[in-house]
């Protein structure tokens, strides 16, 4: 053990001056305008992302919520972080991860989201990407949740827990099912077999619908004695709130 200990920070120094030899010798470009860019999205890319103003500070909807879908007993996660409204541009890069394989976008939205993020107000001790069926897993070869975990993690200084999480029923994409259905379907998804005993999560995923995927995982993750769950997310499908009581704006 203390062996691993005198290792571990050798082997994280040797991956960052690597990632920092990368950087200088391949230098990234914005995906969407492909100016030179090391923080993924370019700044005037990132100002057609449509940010939730005024979020609610459990559910992330934008502005006040009279009847937060979070006020229900049967809710497992303490706090929604997801700084953008689902739609495009931004849901195209979302969509092009996921089902196009665009595996290089993971860094660009974990960039994205972790600088609409106060690191003082972050109060979470490890971070945990939303697993995968197993069989979607071999379909699709990756994670696009991990994908975009991973810079987050680096970013913040988070170690990303990858084992121990296992996806035990594979429900149907969010995108075939309607509301109801899609409340229902990820109940007892999830098993977690590692102690988390007094540990605060954040569980990472892409976009946030209904909030039952997340909130499936986060009581899983209390079961094995985690202490609070968050779930962050890229972006938030917010349905009619766009209307006159509700505001975003675009950064």
């Amino acid at each position: 053990m203390d062996i691993e200990k005198a290792i571990l920070p050798i082997i994280r120094a040797m991956l960052e001056a690597w990632h920092r030899l990368l950087q200088r010798l391949c230098p990234e470009s914005c995906p969407r305008c492909g100016i030179e860019s090391v923080a993924g999205f370019c700044s005037a890319c990132r100002s057609e992302f449509l940010r939730i103003e005024s979020p609610c500070p459990r559910c992330a909807m934008p502005g006040v919520c009279d009847r937060c879908p979070m006020s229900g007993s049967a809710w497992a996660i303490d706090s929604i972080r997801a700084p953008f409204a689902y739609g495009p541009p931004l849901s195209r890069y979302l969509w092009a991860l996921k089902y196009r394989a665009e595996r290089h976008l993971g860094r660009s939205l974990g960039t994205l989201f972790a600088a609409t993020i106060d690191p003082t107000t972050i109060e979470v001790d490890a971070i945990v990407g939303v697993p995968l069926h197993p069989r979607r897993l071999r379909s699709r070869t990756f994670n696009q949740a991990d994908e975009i975990a991973a810079p987050i993690a680096r970013i913040f200084g988070r170690p990303l827990l990858a084992s121990g999480f296992k996806r035990i029923v594979a429900t149907q994409p969010q995108t075939e099912l309607d509301r109801n259905a899609r409340l229902r379907a990820p109940t007892g998804s999830f098993a977690v077999s590692r102690d988390l005993t007094d540990l605060n999560i954040a569980i990472i995923d892409d976009v946030i619908t209904t909030g039952a995927t997340v909130n499936a995982l986060a009581a899983a993750l209390k079961a094995q004695g985690a202490a609070h769950v968050e779930a962050w997310s890229i972006a938030r499908s917010i349905g009619d709130a766009t209307d006159s009581a509700h505001s975003t704006r675009k950064i």
